[in-house]
């Protein structure tokens, strides 16, 4: 009976944490709280940075951030992204042409813990010995009964930057900045 009861409650534990996994595998699609961190955008829809080559020298940087990312930092992150174009391409100076900001209604999904169980749940069940039979409880991780999927309306941010690129401020223009000085002053904002 012994061996009966500990295959059931390794059964339940391995189901429990299966069901966990999958769910927060899944959650890695969703948006997430807090601002956008720098990374390339893996697909259209996605949130993080792309860009198009306009011609030999300009570039459409664009990057989409989720509402918790302050608009300062989106628009770090499109220079810097901008400058580390202009460095591959073998430019020193980066200017920024055009800028264009766009707020769009999402909704989103994300995996919470419910809060009004706040007490690990317990495992009850009958084990018994030689001696007789007892009821164990036993405390055992989260289960999937403590995680949901909840909607939220959200704003998501769409900024762009048409950039241009060259070897000296005077074929920048006047608002230009210096291709290095920018990637080393936002290096630690990007990759904290």
């Amino acid at each position: 009976m012994a061996v009966h009861s500990d295959v059931k409650k390794t059964a339940k534990a391995f189901v429990a944490a299966s069901v966990l996994a999958t769910v927060m595998s899944a959650c890695s699609s969703f948006s997430a709280s807090g601002p956008t961190p720098y990374k390339a955008a893996k697909s259209a829809d996605a949130y993080g940075y792309s860009s198009v080559q306009l011609d030999d020298s300009r570039y459409r940087v664009m990057f989409k951030a989720g509402e918790d990312t302050p608009a300062d930092l989106v628009q770090e992150y499109t220079l810097y992204r901008a400058a580390q174009i202009a460095s591959e391409q073998g430019y020193s100076w980066v200017a920024v042409v055009k800028t264009d900001i766009e707020r769009k209604a999402n909704i989103t999904q994300r995996v919470v813990k419910d809060k009004k169980n706040t007490l690990p749940p317990v495992l009850k069940e009958e084990q018994c010995t030689m001696s007789g039979c007892n009821d164990v409880a036993q405390p055992f991780e989260v289960s999937d009964s403590d995680l949901r999927m909840e909607e939220a309306k959200t704003q998501d941010v769409y900024y762009s930057i048409v950039a241009r690129m060259g070897n000296s401020q005077v074929s920048t223009g006047d608002n230009a900045f210096e291709v290095q000085k920018v990637i080393s002053r936002l290096t630690e904002i990007v990759n904290p």
